[in-house]
């Protein structure tokens, strides 16, 4: 019973790893760039003014969020780049943090 759980959640977590989280924020899109360690969020609508990208970044070790610069709505878009020391770090998702 164990190794069919450790066989699911493997499956599972090599499944999200592959395949990066689809725009969660309405108005907003995506472009993965550099063999998905970086995002670069566009927001055509949604609130005025202001907003950064957070990327959900993985290495295989582990998760953490990496902050983005700061976009405007209409205009600039944010750029958030995933870094590690170990392992090959990627963009698993984001979502967007209104300023």
């Amino acid at each position: 019973m164990r190794r069919i759980v450790a066989c699911v959640a493997v499956a599972i977590a090599a499944t999200a790893i592959a395949s990066p989280a689809q725009a969660q924020e309405r108005g907003c899109f995506e472009d993965y760039l550099r063999d998905g360690r970086t995002i670069e969020v566009y927001c055509d609508e949604g609130r005025p003014g202001r907003f950064r990208a957070v990327a959900h970044c993985t290495n295989g070790l582990g998760v953490w969020d990496q902050y983005g610069t700061i976009g405007r709505v209409r205009g600039e878009p944010s750029v958030a780049e995933c870094e590690s020391l170990l392992g090959y770090p990627r963009v698993n998702g984001y979502h967007v943090d209104w300023i």
